[in-house]
């Protein structure tokens, strides 16, 4: 017996199965995001910006100068947009839609790099070593748990997969069946008239 197209004996790892797993991937994101920015606004905020001359400056500098300044909008920007794509995976997980989650795969990579970014220009500014090593650990201990729940988001997404083109073949197969019995039907009925 299958239950909204999966079958009863589903395949677990760490004991969790691959729905559930994408589930609690997309709270763990929600909720790391909301810590990440608890812990991190005061120390990008910090960056002294307004002592700075533009001219004669290298692209790079400008670069980095405009990320350091702006790193906390930038952040903040990120953040917003991660937690409505996880609430919007969350939703995409349940009504199995591969396109939501196929999503946030790629927003999770997209956003874990430019928190990388935002990390090294803006850490360069503390002096207190605890608090670059604190922040780092956070960042590396957070990339590496988004690592543990993409597994089973993949793994999610190409189930989802899977059973989306099963049911368009199968769905394709019907229409050919009712197709030849239509037309067997119209045959039947047009040789049943010509002998009348």
């Amino acid at each position: 017996m299958n239950r909204g197209g999966f079958s009863m004996k589903q395949k677990r790892w760490c004991g969790m199965t691959a729905k559930i797993g994408a589930v609690l991937s997309g709270v763990f994101t929600i909720v790391a995001t909301n810590l990440y920015l608890i812990f991190e606004g005061k120390y990008i905020r910090s960056s002294n910006c307004t002592d700075f001359n533009p001219r004669n400056k290298s692209i790079n500098i400008l670069i980095n100068h405009f990320v350091i300044c702006w790193s906390f909008n930038i952040v903040l920007f990120l953040s917003c947009v991660t937690i409505i794509i996880s609430c919007l995976f969350i939703y995409s997980v349940y009504a199995q839609i591969c396109r939501g989650v196929a999503t946030y795969i790629i927003w999770i990579f997209f956003y874990e790099t430019v928190n990388i970014v935002v990390q090294i220009l803006s850490n360069n500014d503390n002096n207190v070593r605890e608090v670059r090593v604190m922040r780092w650990f956070g960042l590396v201990s957070r990339i590496f748990m988004h690592c543990f729940w993409i597994f089973f988001v993949i793994i999610y997404a190409h189930i989802i997969y899977e059973n989306k083109s099963k049911g368009n073949i199968i769905s394709y197969n019907r229409r050919i069946s009712t197709g030849n019995e239509e037309f067997s039907r119209r045959k039947s009925r047009i040789i049943n008239f010509t002998r009348h």
